[in-house]
């Protein structure tokens, strides 16, 4: 079991000379304990029973006692103090360095890796995942490292008192060892089952708040409810048979430590009689044994929270282990400045998992400074190319150029740095709009990014709107801009990819949700900087691609047609047949 914690070896590691002192206390903690169960058996053996037959000497005696032990209970309690304060605060230390880099590893995998786990799933993982395995460094390491040193102590101190009588009182706590591995593996295995059945619950929980809108518009709150109660059912379930296992294994322990209780009253009368033993050497006896029981019971809880821990940090090295599926390569060029050339060399893409290309034998040629149009049926693969210019996955080696050098040999994130991406569905952050806007710039200082984010609102049109909020441009915005509508995210998002002035500016579909007022305003004032950058449009409409320098119609992955605007209407193909039909729609809504 210990080896699926290999990974925490070097968080501890950090923080060893913290552990061990907190050891050291423990250590002392125990020898105290033990030396003032003697101490107490010594002071009965001293008061016999007769209070009134004790001398001067035995009563100083008896005063040095009390003495020795209140100080050896205040030593221990300080002992025990710092024992737990130290453990435990280094497994909060640990917890927080894990969840860090946990965190920071779900940031470097690619967009693959989350097209398979879900949010909820990883949010459970991150949490509660995380909190089982904290309870192992930290109270379970503690627990079982006191066992481990209080066990061979009050053995060694029995032993030396009556080893007869050590030997018939521990004589049943063999059974611990077969009591344990009998529910150890099931325990694991139980905790496993409860342990996804919390993702399955937070990954609904997540859905249903994140889609709350749509199942209040279709009125489905009922059955939503079902549905959560049926897993929040399965839920109780595994923890119930959990529960009972747990159930079932503290109380069979604690029998065995009542048999054990029995035997060294049985035994230890019977040598009292003998006058093989006093009763000071058995109040001493009980009190030792005593201090065992807590710890021996403990280990049961112990073991309870390495099975929990094992299986949380299986799910956690699961994610752990995942490998982002976009690296730089081996010796990868320094970042050099982004011209905007790009080159597509019979390019050919299929998604992992799909059985068909999204791309194929695309060629293309753009001059540092051109916009390339893109157009075409949806699923067409435009996209796709979009997606692969800032390598949110990897293009077959030798297809993609940017300014002459393979994409593969730019380090990403240099080149992410200097690309600008406006997507179909934007995403804003619960934060200012100001904050939102100013997302990508570095460096520049606050001054520097809010002049940035305000150039950046005016040419996405969003300026007037934004000063018209009760807090202008620090409006705090819901959570993925809620409160927003559907055109407005869109030009937040248009404004933050131009506010960083990016070499290649990548719009796909960034003006879907606006009219066509608004985006023959936004159209206008791209215009002014989109010669100064290479461009990408993608998008349904005729309207915003018509102002490419060159189009590209798109249809099952491949390039179709290619040309001006003007070059492509003359020809009366594909792209004359989508103009055609969008003016059709025009007409008809004007006349609607």
């Amino acid at each position: 079991m210990l080896r699926q914690f290999q990974r925490l070896y070097p968080y501890l590691w950090r923080y060893r000379a913290t552990v061990l002192v907190g050891l050291a206390c423990l250590l002392l903690t125990n020898y105290l304990d033990i030396r003032m169960a003697v101490l107490l058996g010594s002071g009965v053996d001293l008061l016999g029973f007769n209070f009134g037959a004790l001398g001067g000497v035995q009563r100083a005696l008896l005063a040095l006692f009390f003495v020795l032990t209140v100080g050896l209970a205040v030593g221990s309690a300080v002992a025990r103090f710092w024992m737990r304060q130290l453990i435990i605060g280094v497994s909060r230390q640990v917890e927080y360095d894990l969840r860090n880099d946990f965190f920071g590893h779900l940031l470097r995998l690619s967009p693959s890796f989350y097209d398979r786990y879900r949010t909820g799933d990883l949010m459970s993982r991150a949490t509660s995942d995380m909190e089982a395995i904290r309870t192992v460094i930290g109270p379970a390491l503690m627990y079982m490292a006191n066992t481990v040193a209080i066990v061979p102590m009050t053995l060694t101190q029995m032993a030396h008192l009556s080893p007869l009588l050590t030997l018939i009182c521990w004589c049943p706590l063999i059974l611990i060892a077969p009591h344990f591995y009998f529910f150890s593996r099931r325990i694991h295995r139980r905790f496993r089952r409860t342990q996804e059945q919390m993702s399955d619950l937070s990954a609904n929980i997540q859905e249903n708040l994140s889609g709350v809108r749509i199942i209040k518009v279709y009125a489905r709150e009922a059955q939503q409810a079902r549905q959560f109660d049926a897993l929040s059912q399965e839920y109780v379930k595994e923890n119930v048979l959990l529960g009972r296992l747990q159930s079932i294994f503290i109380p069979t322990l604690m029998l065995i430590v009542g048999l054990t209780m029995l035997a060294l009253l049985l035994g230890g009368s019977v040598l009292i009689i003998r006058d093989r033993l006093t009763i000071g050497a058995l109040f001493t006896f009980f009190v030792l044994l005593q201090a065992c029981i807590w710890p021996m019971a403990a280990f049961g809880w112990v073991l309870a929270q390495l099975e929990r821990g094992a299986a949380s940090m299986i799910r956690v090295d699961e994610i752990l282990n995942q490998q982002p599926a976009v690296i730089d390569r081996d010796g990868a060029s320094p970042v050099p400045v982004l011209r905007g050339r790009l080159e597509l060399r019979n390019l050919t893409f299929t998604y992992p998992g799909a059985a068909r290309a999204s791309l194929s034998g695309i060629t293309l040629d753009l001059p540092a400074g051109a916009t390339l149009g893109l157009i075409g049926p949806v699923g067409c693969g435009k996209s796709t190319l979009g997606a692969l210019l800032v390598r949110r996955y990897n293009p077959p080696p030798g297809t993609i150029l940017i300014d002459g050098l393979d994409l593969l040999d730019w380090p990403v994130e240099g080149l992410r740095r200097q690309i600008g991406v406006v997507d179909q569905e934007p995403f804003l952050f619960s934060d200012t709009i100001e904050s939102n806007i100013a997302y990508g710039l570095d460096g520049i200082g606050p001054e520097g990014s809010a002049e940035a984010a305000r150039r950046a609102a005016g040419v996405a049109q969003f300026e007037q709107e934004i000063q018209s909020f009760p807090a202008g441009y620090e409006t705090i915005l819901g959570e993925r801009g809620i409160n927003l509508s559907g055109g407005q995210r869109q030009r937040a998002a248009l404004a933050r990819a131009l506010a960083r002035d990016p070499a290649l500016l990548i719009l796909d579909d960034a003006l879907a949700a606006v009219d066509t007022q608004t985006e023959a305003a936004i159209l206008r004032g791209l215009r002014g900087v989109l010669g100064a950058r290479t461009t990408l449009l993608i998008s349904h409409r005729l309207s915003t691609v018509s102002l490419a320098d060159s189009i590209a119609y798109m249809e099952n992955g491949r390039v179709v047609e290619l040309g001006t605007h003007e070059e492509l209407l003359a020809r009366r193909g594909k792209y004359w047949a989508l103009a055609q039909r969008q003016r059709l729609a025009e007409e008809i809504e004007r006349t609607a």
